[in-house]
């Protein structure tokens, strides 16, 4: 297993709208809470934090260090972002006991590559983004593949129920929700449509001439 990402923290005295001096410092207002650990107001780097997030996730667990306190796991559980910027402007942690397994959004990762929509003659389409799983903290997976290479016709779909994870836990999502299928797309539908029309003059024809011998 590798090991698990770090972050140093301190607790956090300013809050309110006083929490604007921190973040114009380059300092990330948090608050930590969760199993065992009543909600705590703390402050971190807010450059290191983001490394971290692109590191983590929402599914990476992640160690504080903050002084005074013992060790506490956490998953990154929500953010909150200026709405113009879209920066992160505060974090909230969830602590979690490593022996007690829990129920976490996983990403979806689609992979391979299906003929049909290489050639253009089809769509993806994606109705799942997120699985839930169901495992101790430390081995809930950063995401889970989903292989498409094996939709070669428009009657094939992946459902929860044909996707097995390559970690330990339990996928706890519904089995029979569609997590991926193809659709056509609007040329081969036209090209559908036009040999059904090309095709009706000729039963026409036919008929006319069956009629016409039957007159003679």
């Amino acid at each position: 297993m590798a090991d698990r990402l770090k972050l140093d923290l301190e607790e956090r005295t300013l809050i309110g709208k006083k929490v604007n001096r921190l973040r114009r410092a380059g300092i990330l207002p948090a608050t930590v809470y969760g199993k065992g650990v009543s909600p705590l107001a703390v402050q971190l780097n807010a450059r290191t934090f983001a490394d971290t997030y692109r590191h983590a996730g929402r599914t990476g667990l992640i160690d504080l260090n903050i002084p005074g306190k013992s060790g506490i796991s956490v998953f990154i559980h929500a953010l909150q972002r200026h709405p113009v910027t879209r920066a992160i402007t505060h974090v909230d942690f969830l602590a979690v006991d490593l022996r007690t397994e829990v129920t976490v959004d996983v990403p979806v990762h689609i992979v391979g590559e299906s003929a049909l929509v290489k050639h253009g003659d089809a769509l993806l389409n994606q109705v799942l983004t997120t699985l839930e799983v169901r495992a101790l903290p430390a081995d809930i997976p950063s995401f889970v593949e989903v292989d498409i290479s094996g939709l070669d016709s428009f009657d094939k779909a992946i459902h929860v129920s044909d996707i097995q994870l390559q970690s330990k836990g339990a996928i706890v999502t519904p089995a029979d929700e569609l997590v991926v299928s193809l659709t056509q797309t609007r040329a081969e539908e036209e090209e559908a449509a036009a040999e059904v029309t090309e095709a009706e003059p000729e039963l026409v024809r036919e008929t006319r001439e069956e009629d016409e011998g039957e007159n003679d």
